[in-house]
């Protein structure tokens, strides 16, 4: 049975009377204290906002958690939507490589990197836009915040049951483990080609069952039908995960479009 011993001054301060937000996170205990660095360190969970109904016939395109592939991390089915028909959520302003965590059930692990050509673009208030630090490669802390520690601290800071949720401070105060830039540049390269090669062996099992599937269906019918070559998509849509690529590229890219003024040291959104 877990004990734990607080003062009530302390449950009144942190308004969390479950033991498992105030017992500490057990995963985390895995990495070496000197690796531990808390996201707000390494990078900042910023607020820029559009509102895309100023504009109502100018389409943008919009990532809500639906988005999300979870399963990988990545935005793969983000919406074109006029400025006419934006919902109300439709209001952060993404740049490329920010990583967008989502808020609504975080254990899900929707955690995805901004890709370039989602650049200026508009997400859901429903994720907290966290932009790492110059110092910091983006793809490592997208692993980073998609591990099982990470998770495990989201899950601690959430409350609600049917839909539990999590706030920008939450994001900021987790902990993760932040090696050297050349130690993150090489985690990344290893995560991306291990995703690569896993969308590829899918794609050819896919194949290969629509092709099984094609020749029951000829044996039955008498008319067998061409099966269709897979696409060549890219799960994570970027030519290089160095920390100098985002920095390239970043400089050639146009300063982000917002129109809503947001003080850094506003309280979390309720709508997040």
């Amino acid at each position: 049975m877990k004990k734990l011993i607080k003062l009530r001054k302390e449950l009144v301060a942190a308004s969390r009377w479950d033991i498992d937000f105030h017992l500490p996170a057990e995963g985390i205990k895995k990495f070496p204290s000197s690796l531990l660095k808390r996201v707000d360190e390494v990078a900042s969970v910023v607020k820029d906002k559009r509102d895309p109904t100023k504009k109502p016939d100018q389409t943008f395109q919009y990532i809500d958690i639906s988005a999300v592939d979870v399963a990988v991390g990545a935005v793969t089915n983000p919406q074109d939507v006029d400025g006419l028909d934006a919902p109300s959520r439709a209001r952060k302003v993404v740049q490329a490589f920010d990583i967008l965590v989502s808020t609504c059930r975080p254990t899900r692990g929707a955690v995805a990197v901004v890709p370039v050509n989602l650049h200026n673009e508009i997400a859901s208030t429903g994720f907290s836009v966290v932009r790492a630090n110059e110092d910091v490669n983006p793809f490592y802390l997208h692993f980073a915040l998609r591990l099982p520690s990470t998770l495990e601290q989201f899950r601690k800071w959430s409350t609600g049951s049917s839909y539990p949720a999590i706030l920008d401070s939450d994001v900021k105060k987790t902990l993760i483990p932040l090696p050297p830039i050349d130690v993150q540049d090489q985690i990344a390269e290893r995560v991306v080609a291990a995703l690569q090669d896993r969308s590829k062996k899918i794609k050819a099992a896919n194949h290969a069952w629509a092709g099984v599937l094609a020749e029951i269906t000829a044996s039955l019918s008498g008319k067998p039908e061409p099966l269709a070559e897979p696409a060549d998509d890219l799960v994570v849509p970027f030519t290089s995960f160095s920390t100098a690529y985002v920095r390239e590229t970043l400089i050639s890219l146009p300063s982000i479009k917002t129109d809503i003024s947001v003080d850094d040291e506003d309280a979390d959104d309720p709508e997040t």
